[in-house]
């Protein structure tokens, strides 16, 4: 799939897949609720891949955040993306 980003003040578009999607549960209710998790998924920007951990909590809603060698954001890959490629180029 293509997306969009912002890279050196211009517009590009980026090949982008994840894959190798993993999962931990860290707490869990009784009835099955999963209320804290973590894990890793891969992000393949222009055929580079990149692993990008995740972690899920659960209060009143899910909040989930990317993290990517000390760079955190919410659940945007769009923002992922745009951090990978300012470090990383293309």
């Amino acid at each position: 799939m293509r997306k969009t980003v912002q890279y050196k003040g211009d517009k590009i578009k980026v090949e982008f897949t994840k894959i190798n999607f993993t999962r931990v549960v860290d707490k869990q209710m009784p009835n099955g609720r999963i209320i804290e998790a973590h894990g890793t998924k891969d992000f393949i920007i222009n055929n580079k891949t990149y692993q990008v951990e995740w972690t899920m909590k659960f209060k009143t809603t899910f909040s989930t955040r990317l993290h990517f060698e000390g760079y955190t954001c919410g659940d945007s890959e769009k923002k992922m993306i745009e951090h990978i490629l300012e470090k990383y180029g293309l």
